[in-house]
């Protein structure tokens, strides 16, 4: 009797979270994020900036079930802590995609070649931050060798922030200068978060 009522129980017992798939879900729409960013750059129009605000309150809907997750779970697969900073710094990278917008939009002002180079290189590292999650589970050495070719992208986005700086300078409009280095820095501080993403990628491997 007791035994009959140990395995009923047992059938009925919830599965866990595949918190891998959670995050590589989160993580793919970051990047779709990233990729409307750079589309919007190449050809600014209302309803592709509008579809990067849409992108972006995705994204934080994919955060929040994860988090969600993480609350309910008692035992998870990567270090509870660890699962909270990395979706937080994937959804980011989401954000700055969207701030990104919002204040080309305040300041009225039309996306450069410069900020396309940028975004550019912003979504080839929300590709690589995708690649990651989907190895972390079973090829941590993959994952190392993806997070050091994002790193690396983060340095290729902070030396053109500063050539684009620069070209402002030299056309010594001051108001297209402000309004335009904030736009430029958006677009850097997003790589920053891309690269602080893969710095806990890195960190969550070695403590497997």
């Amino acid at each position: 009797m007791f035994s009959n009522a140990s395995f009923s129980f047992r059938r009925r017992r919830p599965k866990s979270p595949n918190f891998y798939q959670l995050l590589i879900a989160q993580s793919q729409v970051v990047h779709a994020a990233v990729d409307a960013l750079v589309q919007y750059c190449a050809a600014p129009t209302q309803e592709g900036g509008d579809r990067v605000k849409e992108l972006e309150r995705e994204a934080d809907q994919a955060r929040r079930r994860l988090v969600d997750e993480i609350n309910r779970t008692f035992i998870t697969p990567i270090d509870r802590e660890d699962l909270f900073r990395l979706s937080t710094s994937l959804d980011d990278l989401a954000d700055y995609a969207w701030t990104t917008i919002n204040d080309m939009r305040i300041y009225e002002v039309t996306p450069d070649e410069h900020c396309l180079a940028m975004a550019e290189v912003l979504r080839e590292m929300a590709a690589g931050l995708v690649t990651c999650c989907q190895d972390l589970e079973k090829n941590k050495a993959a994952v190392a060798d993806t997070v050091k070719r994002v790193k690396k992208l983060e340095n290729k986005v902070n030396r053109l922030f500063h050539h684009s700086v620069n070209s402002l300078f030299d056309e010594g409009d001051l108001k297209k200068i402000l309004k335009y280095r904030e736009i430029y820095g958006h677009l850097n501080h997003a790589s920053d978060r891309g690269d602080a993403t893969a710095d806990i990628l890195s960190d969550i491997i070695v403590k497997f």
